[in-house]
């Protein structure tokens, strides 16, 4: 009976370690783009890049993020506004996600989100919504926006 417990606290211990070993490196950091914050950089390209499992220590692991920007071209960046992903175009159906745009004009969190067919994205601001007339299956906003895209904007 002894040996059984014994040998009932060795695997439970194991599998800890296991679970613990196969969590993404870094990826354990929650992050939530938000109004006030200062925390985020103001980068240009694909956050992904960074924030990834290979992106860097303790970077945390975005599900979903990008830069919003006054015009195009990318003159300056827009602070305040909210960017919201819905299940159907020009914000019909369910929606599944909402970001802050923070101070420095970026958008992200790492909270799962699943893309299932596609996500479409509206921008809000304080002089209206845009909405991105194609469905998107990445949170990598920055992977085409303002590189084979025109950037995210708000007027």
């Amino acid at each position: 009976m002894k040996r059984r417990i014994v040998i009932g606290f060795v695997l439970s211990v194991f599998s800890i370690f296991i679970i613990e070993s196969c969590e993404e490196s870094g990826c354990s950091k929650q992050l939530v783009s938000s109004y006030n914050s200062h925390e985020s950089k103001k980068m240009t390209g694909n956050c992904m890049g960074c924030h990834s499992p290979n992106g860097g220590a303790n970077a945390g692991c975005f599900r979903v993020g990008g830069t919003a920007y006054d015009s195009i071209p990318a003159d300056s960046t827009v602070q305040n506004a909210i960017v919201k992903l819905y299940s159907e175009p020009n914000g019909g159906g369910e929606l599944v996600a909402t970001m802050q745009v923070d101070q420095s004009g970026n958008f992200y969190t790492t909270s799962p989100i699943s893309f299932g067919n596609g996500l479409y994205a509206a921008i809000t601001s304080k002089t209206g919504t845009r909405y991105m007339p194609a469905a998107t299956i990445t949170g990598a906003c920055n992977s085409c926006h303002g590189v084979v895209n025109n950037t995210i904007w708000a007027d």
